[in-house]
């Protein structure tokens, strides 16, 4: 029977949708601070000689592999408007890396800079991307 004495308002289910979403991105957090650091520990450790390589790269295989499902779980989860802003965002991060990588590797090819730091292009196209999310977030479309 699907008869209840309390009816859940449209209020009440989109809070506990949200609750329950920020939860399980807390969790996928928490998992994502776990394998870096296992990742690093393993690397370390296979650095040093105190572990085979083999053993990272089955580690760095399950990784990916959970990265992927996660990925795949995370956008069955979401609605199509955080799709499109996911993928708004994804798209301003992908053009700002070919810009960011090109106009380094041109440059440096030129002799007018130093190689390029992958660490650095990596890093601001993630402050790009996040930027780009905020600013759809916020409706500054």
């Amino acid at each position: 029977m699907t008869d209840s004495d309390t009816a859940v308002s449209g209020e009440a289910r989109l809070k506990a949708r949200r609750t329950a979403f920020f939860r399980y991105a807390g969790l996928l957090l928490l998992g994502g601070f776990a394998a870096g650091f296992a990742s690093g520990v393993t690397g370390i450790l296979v650095q040093d000689g105190l572990l085979p390589p083999s053993v990272l790269y089955a580690l760095w295989a399950v990784l990916i592999g959970l990265c992927a499902w996660m990925t795949r779980d995370y956008f069955r989860r979401i609605d199509e408007l955080d799709l499109l802003d996911n993928l708004w965002a994804s798209t301003i991060g992908l053009y700002s890396y070919m810009v960011i990588f090109g106009t380094w590797y041109v440059f440096h090819d030129v002799g007018l800079i130093g190689p390029v730091n992958q660490i650095a292009v990596f890093v601001a196209t993630i402050a790009i991307v996040c930027l780009a999310y905020g600013a759809r977030k916020l409706g500054w479309r």
